[in-house]
Parts: structure tokens; C-alpha cells; sequence
């Protein structure tokens, strides 16, 4: 499966949001919810930006010259499994 680079072609019914770092950041959101919210042509970057508010000192996606910083580790947890669509995606 080809991976989404927008919210209108994500292929799953759920947007589950999920972190190693912070074991109780877990996120269930409802996608055609977020596509009302966000519209269909958000990023998926812009997504997690949207959705993440983590204690880590530097957001999702914004990480500084430093590798010693932590930084935010949320990411999709149904992107790049095996797992098939849950709906029909039009262009996919």
C-alpha cells in the first residue's frame, strides 16, 4: 500500500495516533471528522501538528541542530503495517 500524503487519502475509517515515548499518548479520531475539521488536503504532518500536544520540548516535525534534544515520537500507528483499507478511497 502506497503511503497517504493527505488526509483525504487516508485509507482507514480511524486516524489512530500513537507515541513510544509517552506510553499513555494514545488517539483514536474519526478521519471524516478531521477532513470537516482540517480539510481534505491536509497533510498528514499538519495533522499530527494538529492533533499532538506533547510535554517534549520541540514539536512534531521541528526538531533543532541538536540531537541530545528529545523530541516528539507520535506517528500514525496504521501507516506502513500490512493492514488493508477500511474504505473505499477515491484516486487510491
Amino acid at each position: 500500500m502506497e503511503v497517504p500524503r493527505s488526509l483525504g487519502a487516508f485509507p482507514y475509517r480511524r486516524v489512530v495516533i500513537v507515541c513510544p515515548w509517552c506510553p499513555r499518548r494514545r488517539g483514536s479520531y474519526d478521519t471524516e471528522r478531521l477532513i470537516e475539521r482540517l480539510g481534505p488536503r491536509a497533510s498528514l504532518e499538519d495533522v499530527l501538528l494538529a492533533l499532538v500536544a506533547c510535554r517534549w520540548p520541540k514539536a512534531w516535525g521541528k526538531r533543532g541542530p541538536s540531537q541530545y534534544v528529545p523530541w516528539c515520537r507520535a506517528r500514525f500507528a496504521d501507516l506502513g503495517g500490512r493492514r488493508p483499507p477500511d474504505r473505499d478511497v477515491p484516486g487510491a
